[in-house]
């Protein structure tokens, strides 16, 4: 059977073309003809989609006020039972905010289709113009000592200049490289980032120098070259400054023993309130300004060590008058005097002096370093000039010393400094500043070397750089490589390069793509520090137990999303309605408040 619709009886060929068209216009005009068709119209016109659309604005409205009020516990780092307690206060003031989505449980539901829509996103707008790509990698634990990795990316969005974003908070199964790998791999490709997309855009990729990152064997640096050959690996300029610092304190032993020193100041002050109540108490006494003392020379960046030098000579005049109240104070005991004796002719003797300003102007020279080499907005090419100025400073210093080290050497002259009366101390052996500013810039230039093919090539867009009265070809070979290595178009490159050359000051649109890819290159990993700073936040010790995923969504919103005044809901509340509730849907259980746990009387004349 064929379905068709056919004649009855036997007649002519206009009585059957008649009665075939009639009985079509009944089927036309027939109930489930037209029930068909209109199906047929909403399955084209996406229905259930439209109606989500067209709902009512205060229908809308209510799940937006939830959603705004789940997005500002992910920016101001609260826990997930504050979504309760705002939405109840905000019912007080008058805001409607629907019957349902307001428990932890819906916060937690929303910030992560939140998220979730913001990484797809951003991915998806980097994967569309496909800019390049710079991955950044570190590890740590978290407070629920669960080894998580870091990842963040730097890519240009919009064509624009490259920023920082962050990815995902990764749990890793093991911290092996190969684990380290894998977590990373899938890491991106869960992201949306194709293997293929990665061989053509992925440019660099940066760590910290430990082995299992930077291993020449079998680190992952060495696995994901073997796989993406055009890949250009880069140890994190930070981390590779505190390496170099820590090879001249190794090499010149009195910078151990001051270091020790400082460690001891530290330890006194930090593990006793008493001893930091006295020492406020002597700062009082001489009008010494007062300044927290902390670790110096250690696993903390170069910066801290800077701070720590500077409250101890801040703090000076306060420490000298504690240890004096400490000696002849009965109350303690006999070997606590002595204690403190020793620790009075250290810092009152000349050679302390010197060797405090010393470290001092050093210290403040690399802190300058370090803070700019952990901007957001710096360069490979700006990094270099940096750091070859920073060397050419502390050479500087073994010919005309430095401020403080300046204040030192007179005062050791007159015997005195800030009313404090300086007796040489012979136990102790001052730093030679020759030996110890030689030995630090010989570290900086071996530890920090731009001297990679690839980083002379990007040089050749700093201007500074150039000959007086450069050739129109001048730097061609160097574009041609960085081309092929970074699939950029070699034509375009050049002809923007030659524009460049005719005119220095212009910014020449043809070379834009290679600027961008230069800008992509991140200096050093200070954006995962930042990022397990705040993983700290968010996992305070009342938070331990938040999964990793959740912690990951906090810091999707936290560090990527726009201020909670900027933030849309409407975006993210019409995705959600396609497989969720509404705040205002009666089909659900309904919202209840809670009475208090307790009553009082005093509450009624209140």
């Amino acid at each position: 059977m064929n379905f068709e619709i056919q004649v009855s009886g036997q007649g002519s060929r206009t009585t059957s073309l008649s009665i075939l068209r009639n009985k079509v216009r009944k089927h036309a005009l027939s109930k489930a003809h037209t029930q068909a068709v209109k199906v047929a119209e909403q399955q084209k016109e996406a229905a259930i989609e439209n109606t989500v659309e067209t709902m009512t604005e205060s229908y809308m409205k209510e799940t937006e006020a939830v959603f705004r009020t789940a997005y500002h516990l992910a920016k101001k780092n609260r826990p997930f039972s504050d979504h309760e307690s705002l939405i109840e206060l905000q019912e007080l003031n008058g805001v409607k905010m629907g019957s349902i989505l307001h428990s932890r449980y819906s916060a937690t539901q929303i910030i992560q289709h939140v998220a979730s829509e913001m990484q797809s996103k951003i991915i998806s707008s980097i994967i569309a113009s496909s800019s390049k790509l710079a991955v950044l990698i570190d590890e740590a634990s978290s407070l629920s000592h669960k080894a998580v990795m870091t990842v963040s990316i730097k890519a240009s969005i919009q064509e624009e200049s490259p920023e920082f974003i962050f990815l995902e908070l990764v749990e890793l199964e093991n911290q092996r490289a190969d684990g380290i790998l894998q977590a990373l791999l899938t890491c991106l490709t869960n992201a949306g980032f194709t293997e293929e997309w990665l061989h053509e855009n992925w440019v660099t990729f940066v760590s910290d120098g430990a082995s299992v990152m930077l291993g020449k064997k079998s680190g992952v640096a060495t696995r994901l070259t073997l796989r993406f050959p055009k890949l250009f690996v880069w140890h994190c300029m930070n981390h590779r400054l505190e390496l170099a610092v820590s090879d001249a304190v190794d090499e010149v032993n009195s910078v151990n023993h001051f270091k020790t020193f400082i460690q001891k100041l530290y330890s006194l002050y930090s593990v006793s309130n008493k001893n930091e109540r006295e020492l406020v108490n002597a700062a009082a006494e001489v009008g010494s300004q007062l300044l927290r003392i902390g670790r110096i020379l250690d696993v903390r960046w170069v910066a801290s060590s800077f701070r720590t030098v500077r409250a101890v000579w801040t703090s000076l005049g306060a420490l000298v008058q504690h240890f004096k109240n400490a000696c002849s104070d009965e109350m303690r005991s006999t070997k606590e005097r002595q204690m403190y004796r020793g620790l009075l002719d250290r810092v009152q003797s000349p050679e302390f002096i010197c060797d405090l300003g010393l470290m001092y102007d050093t210290l403040h020279e690399l802190s300058l370093l370090s803070q700019e080499l952990q901007s957001r907005s710096i360069t490979l090419l700006r990094a270099e000039h940096l750091l070859k100025r920073s060397i050419r400073v502390i050479q500087s210093f073994k010919e005309s010393p430095g401020e403080k080290y300046s204040e030192a050497l007179e005062a050791k002259q007159t015997g005195e400094y800030r009313s404090i009366a300086l007796k040489t101390n012979a136990k102790l052996k001052s730093i030679n500043p020759g030996q110890f500013l030689q030995s630090l810039v010989n570290n900086l230039e071996k530890r920090l070397s731009f001297e990679d093919e690839t980083i002379m090539d990007l040089s050749i867009l700093d201007q500074s750089k150039w000959p007086s009265k450069p050739s129109i070809r001048h730097g061609e070979e160097q574009v041609k490589r960085l081309c092929k290595r970074f699939n950029l178009c070699t034509d375009q490159a050049l002809n923007g390069m030659r524009d460049l050359l005719e005119e220095p000051s212009s910014e020449p649109k043809d070379l834009k793509p290679l600027m961008n890819c230069m800008k992509t290159f991140p200096v050093g990993t200070a954006e995962c520090e930042r990022n397990f700073s705040l993983m700290n936040n968010i996992s305070s010790d009342k938070r331990a137990v938040l999964l990793i995923s959740n912690i990951s969504n906090l810091m999707m919103i936290n560090i990527n999303g726009p201020p909670t005044s900027k933030f849309d809901p409407r975006k993210y509340t019409r995705t959600w309605l396609k497989s969720h509730r509404a705040a205002s849907s009666v089909r659900s259980r309904q919202c209840s408040v809670k009475a208090p746990a307790e009553s009082k009387f005093v509450w009624n004349i209140l």
